[in-house]
């Protein structure tokens, strides 16, 4: 028969197990929220970049820095950036389906993003070839944190980067924002200042910017001349000139004349499908 004291102790021996139990929880519960604390307040700063967008700066730069396409997401150092975006996709069936693409770029720009904060934007997304064209005209967005709260214009804002010119191919964002005196871009030089790199081979380098390339609509043509302007092909063929440089014309110049010609006068919609063509040829 068991007696009372016997039944007291085995209750103790219980109440003692469940205190045991219960202590270990409770530190297992406080070393996991001191681990999520500690993952959060060393966690990088981060921008996320949303479906249909591609990026074409960051900070001034086309391709230095950190971007994981694995979450779509441009790891940051706290403090300002400028982030510029294109958007840009393939909508319709896969028969018919056919490239959407802005002709202007929208620009994030981060006043001061912290370490453990995520920003960016939320719209309303395309489901198919017409609601992309509009969209691509109206490019209406919210800047948002990774939860959807919306930030406020005192941390970050953005804007639409309209140019005179239009849609032109090869576009160097990085030059119209220069031009307008709102490039941020703390690590890039200009070209007039640039010094003698190194490969990873250890062949010299030094890197051109676009403002050489008689492709971008912001380049400087002074220094290009045509020879005999203002004539047919056939006309050009049967004159026996020569060009500013010396030698003989070269032939062909006045049909691609009338190509740029044919270029200039289409509409936005024309122009993104020839260049489209162009880049897949």
């Amino acid at each position: 028969m068991i007696s009372k004291k016997m039944l007291r102790s085995a209750h103790s021996k219980i109440r003692e197990m469940k205190m045991t139990n219960f202590n270990s929880f409770l530190k297992i519960g406080v070393t996991a929220c001191a681990l999520t604390f500690a993952a959060n307040a060393f966690a990088d700063a981060q921008f996320k970049v949303p479906t249909y967008y591609s990026i074409e700066l960051v900070d001034g730069s086309t391709n230095q820095y950190n971007y994981s396409k694995f979450n779509r997401t441009i790891t940051l150092s706290p403090g300002r950036h400028q982030i510029v975006l294109l958007f840009e996709g393939q909508f319709g069936s896969m028969s018919e389906g056919r490239m959407i693409e802005a002709a202007d770029p929208i620009v994030v720009e981060i006043s001061d993003i912290q370490d453990g904060e995520t920003y960016t934007f939320k719209y309303e997304i395309p489901r198919d070839e017409d609601q992309a064209s509009k969209f691509a005209r109206s490019q209406k967005i919210q800047l948002t944190d990774l939860d959807g709260n919306a930030i406020p214009e005192s941390k970050a804002s953005y804007y639409i980067l309209t140019s005179e010119s239009g849609f032109a191919i090869l576009r160097d964002y990085r030059q119209d924002l220069m031009s307008l005196n709102r490039l941020y871009a703390p690590n890039y030089v200009e070209g007039s200042k640039r010094g003698i790199g190194m490969t990873a081979y250890g062949a010299p380098t030094i890197q051109a910017d676009a403002s050489g390339n008689i492709l971008n609509s912001g380049a400087a043509h002074s220094n290009m001349a045509m020879a005999a302007p203002q004539v047919s092909y056939e006309q050009e063929s049967n004159l026996a000139t020569s060009s500013v440089n010396g030698g003989a014309v070269n032939r062909g110049s006045a049909a691609f004349r009338q190509l740029v010609k044919m270029y200039e006068s289409a509409d936005d919609k024309t122009k993104l499908e020839f260049v489209k063509y162009v880049m897949s040829h």
